[in-house]
């Protein structure tokens, strides 16, 4: 196990409350892996074999409707967990998960999994934690679908991305690197053009600018 993979660890909140020996018992469980952007980690229905923490990179968790439409439900990046709701309940994947860029992932198998919850309570505490704030999340996405106007969802939707992965640049700014346009529109239910004209227009309106793939965000809206 690698530095990088031991720092990865360190910065899961679901281990955070470990010290330096609990820590290095889960290094001994986990798997490194690496997936090339766009390829699918798992399907919707598969079976749930394993968790993963995200040592490098983002991944998207996608739903197909029943018409072939894509929704991304969320993007996780870096010391964050996905997969570990079907170990917990022996259940199907309920989502699938692709690689929004080049990933690095540290996997841990169900046995494994389950061993570390029965070894360390506080692991099972905070992973309550994590699926609660997963809920959470899930629920203002399905309530913003339902009830705010594609410009409404697209500003959620920055916020969301800046306060989850952007990087404040001390000076008022917050700066993320932007999806792409049919990325975005995957993730708040409407058209690329759709994306691209309201994008402009919150250039033109609101604190927010574009140059190349960033958007820089006044930090200020994000409170």
């Amino acid at each position: 196990m690698d530095s990088h993979s031991l720092k990865a660890l360190a910065h899961v909140d679901l281990f955070s409350g470990l010290d330096d020996d609990e820590l290095s018992s889960v290094a001994q469980l986990v798997h490194p892996m690496h997936v090339e952007r766009d390829e699918q980690i798992f399907a919707a229905g598969d079976h749930a074999d394993a968790a993963y923490v995200i040592s490098r990179g983002k991944v998207n968790i996608v739903i197909t409707s029943p018409d072939g439409k894509e929704l991304i439900l969320a993007v996780l990046g870096e010391g964050q967990i996905f997969g570990e709701m079907g170990l917990l309940e022996a259940a199907p994947r309920s989502a699938a998960v692709v690689a929004a860029t080049s990933v690095e992932l540290l996997s841990i198998s169900r046995a494994d999994f389950e061993r570390l919850l029965d070894r360390h309570p506080r692991i099972a505490r905070k992973l309550l934690t994590v699926i609660s704030q997963r809920l959470r999340r899930a629920n203002a996405k399905m309530e913003s679908l339902a009830y705010m106007d594609v410009a409404g969802r697209l500003a959620r939707y920055f916020l969301d991305l800046a306060r989850d992965h952007g990087q404040r640049l001390g000076n008022g700014w917050v700066v993320i690197r932007r999806p792409t346009h049919s990325e975005i529109a995957h993730s708040i239910g409407t058209s690329r053009e759709t994306v691209s004209r309201v994008i402009n227009d919150f250039e033109q309106r609101f604190g927010m600018a574009n140059q190349g793939r960033f958007t820089y965000i006044r930090e200020d809206l994000l409170k």
